[in-house]
C-alpha cells in the first residue's frame, strides 16, 4: 500500500509517519510539502521516499494508492477537493475544513466519484472511546443528562498562531475533536450553539473560549482555553444511572483512559490509555484494502465542522444561539 503524505510538519511527524514506519504493509511513496527541510529529508531518506513542493506530482498512475493530508488548516477544503477529483482516496488530518457548506460539498464529491475520504479523529478508534460508546449505547447508565469537556494549553508555535493559515485558536485545532466525538459518543445530533470566546493577541489567533451545545434532553458544556494544565483532556458523560470519565494522562500525546463509575458511586469498570500513534492512519490503509470501514468519512465529519462554524458565528453575535 502506497501512501503520499502531503505535509510532514511536526504533528505529522509524530503521528503518521511513526504508523507508516511501522506497517510493513505500508509505504511512504512521496512526501509532499512546501519546503524540504532537515527534518523532512531525513524521514524520506529513512523511508525510502521521494520529495516534491508540488501537488500536481502526487496525481501520475502509481505515485500512490491514497493521501494523507496533514497541513493547515485553511488549505484543507481545496487539497481534499484536488485529491478527490484526481481520483485519489484521502485522510484529512482534523479539523476537516472550517466551512460546512465546504464540507457538504466535498461529502458530495466523494460520493459521487466513488472516492474513500475520511477525517483522522483518532478518538473514534480509541479504546477508551469506544468502550464508552458501547456502554452508553447499552442503556447502562441511563439517559444522559448532562456532559462537561475540558480541553487546556495550545501549541503557539509555527503557523498554528497565524489565522490566515490556522482559521482560529483552541476552538479549531483542539475543540474540533470534542465536536466529532461527543455526538459521536452520545449517538445525537446537536441542535443550536451559544459560545463565547477569550481574544488573544493583535494579529494572532484566539485565545479558545466557551460553548454551551444542546441536544435533544442534555446539553454539553465546553471549555476549550489556551491556558491551565498544558493540553489536559477530558469528557465526562453523566447518565441517571452512572458516570463516565474519559481523560487523556498527561505523560502520553494520545490515548484516553477510562473509568465506568457506577450509581453507588463504585467503580465498575476500568480501561488503561494505549498512546501507540497512528491508529486513523493504519485504519485509512486498511480501508484501501477493504479489510475495514474508514472510522470517520466526509459525510460523518460535517457534523464537527458545523459546530464549530456555529460557536464562532454564536460568540461574533454576543453569544446569540446558533441554529447547528
Amino acid at each position: 500500500m502506497r501512501l503520499a503524505l502531503v505535509g510532514c510538519g511536526k504533528f505529522s511527524r509524530r503521528y503518521h509517519v511513526p504508523a507508516i514506519e511501522g506497517d510493513p504493509s505500508i509505504e511512504l511513496s512521496i512526501i509532499c510539502d512546501v519546503s524540504i527541510g532537515p527534518p523532512i529529508a531525513e524521514v524520506a531518506a529513512r523511508l525510502g521516499a521521494r520529495t516534491t513542493t508540488r501537488l500536481d506530482d502526487l496525481w501520475a498512475d502509481g505515485a500512490c494508492d491514497g493521501i494523507v493530508v496533514s497541513t493547515p488548516h485553511v488549505l484543507h477544503a481545496a487539497q481534499a477537493a484536488a485529491c478527490l477529483e484526481h481520483g485519489k482516496p484521502v485522510l484529512m488530518d482534523k479539523p476537516f475544513v472550517l466551512k460546512s457548506v465546504d464540507a457538504r460539498s466535498l461529502s458530495k464529491l466523494a460520493t459521487a466519484r466513488g472516492t474513500l475520504a475520511g477525517v483522522a479523529f483518532n478518538r473514534r478508534l480509541d479504546a477508551a472511546c469506544v468502550r464508552a460508546r458501547e456502554i452508553i449505547r447499552s442503556g447502562a447508565i441511563g439517559a444522559i443528562h448532562h456532559i462537561e469537556t475540558v480541553q487546556l494549553g495550545y501549541e503557539y508555535e509555527g503557523w498554528i498562531t497565524d489565522p490566515k493559515l490556522s482559521g482560529g485558536g483552541p476552538f479549531t485545532g483542539r475543540g474540533a475533536h470534542m465536536a466529532d466525538l461527543i455526538p459521536w459518543l452520545a449517538d445525537a445530533l446537536p441542535q443550536r450553539v451559544s459560545a463565547r470566546l477569550q481574544s488573544g493577541k493583535p494579529g494572532l489567533i484566539d485565545a479558545g473560549g466557551y460553548a454551551d451545545i444542546e441536544f435533544p434532553g442534555f446539553t454539553w458544556r465546553m471549555t476549550c482555553i489556551d491556558h491551565g494544565l498544558h493540553m489536559w483532556d477530558e469528557v465526562r458523560i453523566y447518565g441517571e444511572r452512572g458516570l463516565l470519565e474519559i481523560r487523556r494522562p498527561l505523560d502520553i500525546p494520545v490515548g484516553w483512559q477510562l473509568t465506568y463509575w457506577g450509581e453507588k458511586r463504585e467503580p465498575l469498570e476500568r480501561i488503561s490509555a494505549d498512546g501507540t500513534p497512528g491508529a486513523s492512519t493504519l485504519n485509512f490503509a486498511a480501508a484501501l484494502r477493504g479489510e475495514e470501514t474508514l472510522a470517520c468519512t466526509f459525510a460523518q465529519a460535517i457534523t464537527s465542522v458545523r459546530i464549530i462554524e456555529a460557536a464562532f458565528d454564536s460568540a461574533a453575535a454576543n453569544g446569540a444561539w446558533q441554529t447547528i
